[in-house]
């Protein structure tokens, strides 16, 4: 099948600069960028003059199938991706059951094998998420497993933690931790600060991700091996990071889009919906995620994406479940606070969302746009700001604290292998 979209500005992927032209597809790859605006028998799409991009990709979603489908589903988690001109997503495994047995993970791949967008896995680190018994990492030897994580739990045991850098390295598959001490995370509700003694709450601590952080880094150094810290959230994070990646360790990590835009003070007007973990912290912490993330620090913006029923968002803050959705709003909290505010360009964006998280998952065929690379590929309108309204989502879940606020920056068309599979509607 053959696929033109013309009149669109791009980045030059030979040598980055801003390039205006027509893109062919040619059988779900790029076949490259031309001045001709017409091509016989081919499907043409008009790009109105707006931003082509490779398609985003995260590196952290939750979309609660098996065992929370009222939440989430794959299906709807994907929609809701694409929505948001995400292509690829890698799901936790914190589901019902943990795929942590032959019968669980033939299972899941079964459930992901035909899905509008490209849905990667992530196996468990421990048996159950319970921190008790390494899982066997031989489960994952399938292409579509690309790492193991206990995310939403620490790995308290470092023994454990140990002789996974150790395994998982030879198996090929990524770890990805959840950096929280337990111990230290008290009543589990908000950042521990001036909101949390306002409200006569304990807190989360920033501490508490420090700690975790800096142990794993030490067993990482010591052992030469890498890993991965998900959604790094303080300034004292970013600092032993930077430390460590000065040193040489293997580490990469991600940001989420609401730790580098909005503080605890959010808690005060959104409510739970502002509730997550790692909590909201600091306008210090806020900026040292930005500053990370342009100094590359910080690898990969991942959305975190958690959905919720309304009824687990409740007025209580320690009880109230944590987690917002993130898939289609994610880009345009970028554009917002990160490109609109000159923190960063553009292209650092889009590298952020798409070229880094393709490298550091070994996609090879993914988050570029040079000739032969799959034509997963989003259009943007860059001039458009809209109104963030949770009851237009197409995720299940209505949990965002962004409904209501303007944001730069409409997903207007993505494509999955030169296949239109979200086209937003013309209003």
């Amino acid at each position: 099948m053959k696929t033109l979209i013309k009149n669109i500005k791009y980045f030059s992927p030979e040598n980055g600069n801003v390039q205006k032209g027509n893109v062919k597809i040619f059988e779900g790859k790029i076949l490259g960028f031309t001045d001709q605006d017409e091509w016989e028998d081919a499907r043409v799409y008009e790009g109105k003059q707006q931003w082509l991009f490779p398609g985003f990709i995260d590196m952290h979603v939750h979309f609660r199938e098996p065992g929370g489908e009222e939440k989430e589903t794959f299906e709807t988690g994907c929609r809701a991706a694409l929505a948001g001109g995400y292509t690829t997503v890698v799901c936790m495994p914190n589901t019902q059951p943990v795929p942590d047995t032959e019968t669980t993970v033939k299972d899941l791949l079964q459930r992901t094998e035909t899905l509008p967008c490209n849905v990667l896995l992530m196996g468990s680190i421990t048996k159950g998420l319970e921190g008790m018994e390494k899982t066997a990492y031989n489960l994952y030897r399938h292409p579509r497993f690309v790492g193991v994580t206990d995310d939403g739990r620490p790995v308290t045991n470092a023994a454990i933690l140990m002789k996974t850098l150790e395994e998982a390295s030879r198996e090929g598959l990524l770890v990805g931790l959840h950096c929280e001490d337990e111990s230290m995370m008290f009543d589990r509700s908000i950042n521990q600060g001036e909101i949390s003694r306002k409200l006569k709450l304990q807190g989360v601590p920033a501490m508490a991700e420090a700690l975790m952080i800096h142990r794993d880094l030490y067993l990482a150094e010591k052992l030469d091996a890498p890993l991965h810290i998900q959604h790094v959230s303080s300034r004292d994070s970013v600092e032993l990071i930077r430390a460590a990646k000065e040193k040489g360790v293997k580490v990469t990590c991600e940001a989420a889009p609401h730790h580098f835009s909005l503080t605890e003070e959010a808690v005060l007007t959104k409510g739970s919906m502002a509730k997550m973990s790692p909590p909201l912290r600091t306008e210090k912490d806020v900026i040292s995620i930005q500053e990370g993330l342009k100094e590359g620090i910080i690898d990969v913006i991942a959305t975190d994406h958690a959905p919720h029923l309304l009824r687990d968002k409740t007025e209580d803050l320690i009880t109230s479940a944590n987690g917002i959705v993130g898939l289609e709003t994610a880009f345009a909290v970028g554009a917002t606070y990160l490109v609109e505010k000159e923190i960063l360009k553009l292209h650092q964006l889009i590298r952020l969302m798409s070229t880094e998280p393709a490298k550091l998952l070994g996609l090879n065929n993914k988050g570029s746009l040079a000739d032969g690379m799959d034509a997963d590929l989003v259009l943007v309108d860059m001039e458009k700001w809209w109104t963030v309204d949770r009851e237009a989502f197409f995720s299940k879940a209505r949990n965002t604290p962004y409904h209501g606020m303007s944001l730069r920056g409409c997903v207007t068309m993505t494509m999955v292998n030169g296949e239109v599979r979200y086209q937003k509607e013309e209003v």
